[in-house]
C-alpha cells in the first residue's frame, strides 16, 4: 500500500540537529575524560608533570561537562568542553612543541561549530574565527620558542602520529554525523511534501503523482484500474457537537482501518476534510466493489473514544473503473457521482457506477 508513515512534523534540521549535537557532545566527555586521564599518565612517566596535571585538569572539566549534560546545562557543558579543546591544545604546545601534534585538535573545532545546534550564524563564524586566529597565533610563535619540556623525537614522533590519526577519526566521524543529519533532514522534507500530517496519508498532490504512473502503466499493459472515493457520514454533525478533537481522531481512526485493509499495492490519499480516495491498480470494477464493501463493514465496526464520548462511525463509498485515454479527473467524478447516489439512498453503502 502506497501510504507513509509520517512522523511528528518538525522543522528539520532543528529539533533533530540539537538532539544529535548534545548527544555528541556526551560521547566527547566520556571519551575525551578517558583520554586526557592516559595522557596524564603518560605525560607523568615521560617526567612532564606540567603536562600531566594539565590533563588532569582536563579531565576534570570534562567531568563537570559529563555532569552538566546530565542535568540539562547543556551550554555550560559546550562552553567548558570548548575552553577546555582551546586551553589544552595551547598549553600543550607550548609545553612540549609543536611537532608534538597537539593543535591538529583545533581543527575538529570547525566542524563541531558548524553542526551545532547554535541559531545565530554570526555566532558560528565568530567562534570558527577565533578557533583560526589561535591556531595561526600558535602557528606563529610556537616555531621560535623552544617547549618547556624537550621529549626525544621519538616520543614525539609517537605523539603526533597518535594526535593525527585521533583527529582524522574524529572528523570522519563528525562528517558521518553530518551526512545522516542532511539525510534525516531530507526524509522529514518529503514526508512533509507528500503526506497529510493528521491522518499520515498520501496528500492530493503526491496522489495525483502516484495516478499519472499507474495510468501510464495502463496504457502499455492495458491492466484494469479502479478508484474509490470514500466519504464518512455525518462527520459535520460529529465536529459540531462534540468539537474537532473528536473529529480528529475519528478521521486518524478511519484512515488507519482504510490503509491497513486495502491490498499492498493500493495508494490511500486524505481528498480532501472527511473524503478519501483509493486507488487499486489491476483491479476491475467488480473487484474493487467487493473491496469497498469490505471497507465499509470494517469502518462500521469503529468505535472512537475521546474524553468519555463514544462515537460510532461509517462510510459510504462510490466506485468507478478508468477508461482508456481519459484523464485522472474522469474516474474520480464518476466515484463521486457514484457516492452522492450512496449519501440519497441512506448511506452507508457502496455504490459502483454503472457502466
Amino acid at each position: 500500500m502506497s501510504t507513509l508513515s509520517a512522523t511528528t512534523p518538525v522543522k528539520p534540521g532543528s529539533r533533530d540537529t540539537a538532539r544529535s549535537f548534545w548527544k555528541l557532545m556526551y560521547q566527547v566527555s566520556l571519551v575525551a575524560g578517558v583520554t586526557h586521564l592516559l595522557f596524564a599518565g603518560v605525560f607523568y612517566w615521560l617526567d612532564a608533570t606540567t603536562m600531566a596535571w594539565v590533563n588532569l585538569g582536563s579531565v576534570t572539566l570534562f567531568t563537570v561537562s559529563y555532569g552538566c549534560l546530565k542535568m540539562r546545562r547543556n551550554m555550560l557543558a559546550a562552553i567548558l568542553i570548548v575552553s577546555e579543546v582551546l586551553i589544552h591544545a595551547a598549553l600543550a604546545v607550548r609545553s612540549i612543541g609543536w611537532d608534538s601534534g597537539f593543535h591538529y585538535y583545533l581543527l575538529v573545532m570547525v566542524p563541531v561549530v558548524v553542526i551545532s545546534s547554535m541559531r545565530q550564524r554570526s555566532s558560528k563564524y565568530l567562534l570558527s574565527g577565533l578557533v583560526f586566529v589561535l591556531y595561526v597565533a600558535l602557528d606563529l610563535t610556537m616555531h621560535r620558542l623552544r617547549p618547556l619540556h624537550e621529549l626525544s623525537a621519538e616520543v614525539l614522533s609517537t605523539l603526533r602520529a597518535f594526535n593525527l590519526a585521533a583527529t582524522f577519526a574524529l572528523l570522519f566521524y563528525l562528517s558521518n554525523l553530518y551526512m545522516k543529519l542532511v539525510s534525516k533532514a531530507e526524509k522529514q522534507l518529503r514526508l512533509l511534501a507528500t503526506t497529510d500530517p493528521l491522518t499520515q496519508l498520501l496528500n492530493r498532490r503526491s496522489f495525483l503523482e502516484v495516478a499519472d504512473y499507474e495510468l501510464t502503466q495502463r496504457k502499455r499493459h492495458l491492466a484494469p484500474l479502479a478508484f474509490v472515493l470514500a466519504d464518512i457520514d455525518h462527520f459535520k454533525s460529529i465536529n459540531d457537537q462534540h468539537g474537532h478533537a473528536v473529529g480528529d481522531a475519528v478521521l486518524k481512526s478511519v484512515s488507519l482501518v482504510l490503509s491497513q485493509a486495502v491490498r499492498e499495492q493500493d495508494s490511500v490519499a486524505r481528498w480532501g476534510g472527511e473524503e478519501f480516495l483509493i486507488l487499486m491498480p489491476n483491479a476491475t470494477l467488480q473487484a474493487a466493489t467487493m473491496v469497498a464493501e469490505r471497507l465499509r463493514e470494517k469502518v462500521s465496526d469503529i468505535e472512537v473514544n475521546v474524553d468519555s464520548v463514544c462515537i460510532r462511525v461509517s462510510m459510504t463509498f462510490g466506485v468507478s473503473s478508468h477508461r482508456l485515454e481519459e484523464p485522472v479527473d474522469g474516474p474520480v467524478n464518476r466515484a463521486d457521482s457514484a457516492l452522492y447516489q450512496g449519501k440519497a439512498r441512506g448511506r452507508n453503502q457502496v455504490v459502483a457506477e454503472v457502466v
